[in-house]
């Protein structure tokens, strides 16, 4: 009698091992496709996210060149005709004002040194200057501009401060 306990145990072991066996199959074939699934994902997410950045980088090109055309525009005339210096010298401000005008419009800002207390997070000092000593720290020379994207730096300006 104890002999046939043992056996119906083992039995219903061997039964409960292969159900486990079945679930751990169906588990680990389920997290498979998962996986796989999401591998898929993740790459046409990144397709997507370079369609997009091609789109915006064409977008921004396509709001340069008219001022590249503008530029060569500046150029023939300047070779045509000499005497006329000045309306060459308002052409070229007139692109200025154009090029800061789409670089606002980007989002761009000028960072303002002139004048403003030294901030290494914004200024990058290239140079010291003696002067008034209550103006110590005050940026006083500013040898290159400063960029904010949407208020972060791209580029520090490149300012004298005084001593």
């Amino acid at each position: 009698m104890e002999e046939k306990k043992k056996r119906s145990k083992k039995g219903k072991l061997k039964e409960e091992l292969e159900a486990c066996k079945k679930e751990k199959e169906e588990y680990l074939n389920g997290w498979k496709r998962a996986k796989a699934d999401f591998e898929n994902y993740k790459k046409e997410e990144f397709r997507r996210m370079e369609n997009f950045l091609s789109l915006e980088r064409e977008n921004l090109l396509l709001k340069i060149i008219p001022i590249l055309d503008n530029f060569h525009r500046a150029e023939k005339e300047a070779k045509k005709e000499k005497g006329r210096e000045e309306e060459l010298v308002c052409g070229l401000l007139k692109i200025k004002k154009q090029i800061e005008s789409l670089l606002k419009e980007e989002g761009v800002e000028e960072v303002r040194s002139l004048g403003e207390e030294f901030d290494p997070r914004y200024h990058e000092a290239v140079g010291t200057v003696e002067a008034d000593p209550k103006k110590s720290g005050k940026v006083v020379e500013e040898l290159q501009k400063g960029y904010l994207l949407n208020g972060k730096v791209i580029r520090p300006s490149k300012v004298k401060v005084v001593k």
